[in-house]
């Protein structure tokens, strides 16, 4: 049961790393680069975060 909570944390955990990034993404558009602030743009930036999270849970290094 204790590895099953520890999966769990693990995959939440990943998913407040894959936030966190697509926040600073959504931040670095709508801010320096002035890109309007939308839905869409806030859900690319999210994904965006979440493959990054997944290059660098896989990398090959």
């Amino acid at each position: 049961m204790s590895e099953l909570v520890a999966e769990l944390l693990l995959r939440l955990a990943k998913l407040a790393a894959a936030t966190v990034i697509g926040v600073l993404v959504y931040l670095l558009a709508v801010g320096p680069l002035g890109a309007s602030p939308t839905v869409e743009l806030w859900l690319l930036s999210w994904l965006c975060g979440a493959a990054a999270v997944l290059l660098l849970e896989s990398s090959p290094i």
